[in-house]
């Protein structure tokens, strides 16, 4: 029984992964090439007007942000990306959570030309990524943003996902300081894992990954809701993952709300999914597989820094 159950998610994935690539081929897919600068810089003097709108999402990862924006990719009206420029966004995540004395101006002139484009061919413009997640009040003024998301999952889900993912898997140095560089894996991800920048460092090395994986979602949470409660004069919503995961009531509200042309059928609708790359590996330590430890600082670290899961409602 365990050898077929194996075999069977190993041709799932497979499945998947196949149906992944051939999207890249697709018309919708082909609308996700990332530009060169070249490209980009014709689009200097594009000027919005009152029939193009541009949204943006914001969340921790793991919540399904790519497969959202796979959703508005998928109308003749609407471009969504997600990660479009992974190592400048990861680069941004470093440079706002720590701080650092950086000037900025080209990174948001690379989002200003993107939506530009994006809007000069597709009238609307949606792009997300989990690692603007230090910037949503900064970047929703800075872009002009009509709309905002804040996108975010079940905490046990996100963390047993990030942990599948590999998350902090080379961090149990106690003589890590902060900011640093992680060379365990390729640049961009070097600059998306984050560590305390202040006296809980200690602490925080000295838990599980369960916990420090914990702590990174309570953080980027905590980040985005703080922002989204002083962000005014713009259209904001609450998208809990569960709430809206493969929910075809909440599909024919959003081709409502956001004017999508050509609605999609259920069928097309449930396959939006098989668009995103991002699906990852079905979640192996899961929390009933957790020892005390591990479900005890989960517990603490979301009391401490992020209890306001249960407050946020999905409203689109």
């Amino acid at each position: 029984w365990k050898s077929y159950t194996k075999i069977k998610i190993f041709m799932e994935n497979l499945i998947y992964k196949i149906k992944s690539k051939l999207f890249r081929y697709s018309k919708e897919g082909k609308k996700l090439k990332r530009p060169t600068y070249k490209e980009l810089i014709k689009y200097q003097n594009f000027q919005k007007n009152k029939n193009n709108k541009l949204a943006i999402s914001f969340g921790a990862g793991r919540s399904g942000i790519n497969w959202f924006s796979k959703i508005f990719n998928s109308h003749s009206n609407w471009i969504g990306t997600c990660e479009r420029f992974a190592d400048y966004e990861a680069f941004y995540r470093y440079v706002s959570y720590y701080k650092l004395p950086i000037n900025l101006e080209n990174f948001y002139k690379l989002f200003d030309l993107a939506t530009k484009k994006d809007m000069s061919e597709y009238q609307n413009s949606f792009i997300s990524s989990p690692y603007l997640s230090f910037g949503a009040r900064d970047l929703s003024k800075r872009l002009n943003a009509n709309y905002i998301f804040f996108q975010i999952r079940n905490p046990k889900e996100s963390i047993q996902s990030f942990y599948t993912k590999g998350w902090y898997l080379n961090f149990d140095n106690n003589k890590i300081k902060s900011p640093l560089i992680d060379i365990s894996g390729g640049q961009y991800r070097s600059f998306s894992r984050i560590v305390p920048d202040n006296e809980f460092l200690e602490e925080w090395l000295k838990l599980s990954r369960i916990g420090k994986i914990t702590w990174f979602w309570a953080m980027i949470n905590k980040s985005i809701y703080n922002d989204f409660n002083k962000i005014e004069n713009v259209d904001k919503f609450f998208v809990k993952l569960e709430d809206v995961n493969q929910n075809y009531n909440i599909y024919e509200k959003l081709h409502t709300r956001f004017r999508f042309e050509n609605k999609l059928t259920k069928k097309q609708f449930y396959n939006v999914i098989n668009k995103a790359p991002n699906k990852g590996p079905k979640d192996n330590y899961i929390y009933k597989d957790w020892n005390d430890l591990e479900k005890k600082e989960f517990e603490n670290i979301i009391n401490k820094f992020f209890p306001f899961y249960d407050e946020i409602k999905t409203n689109i």
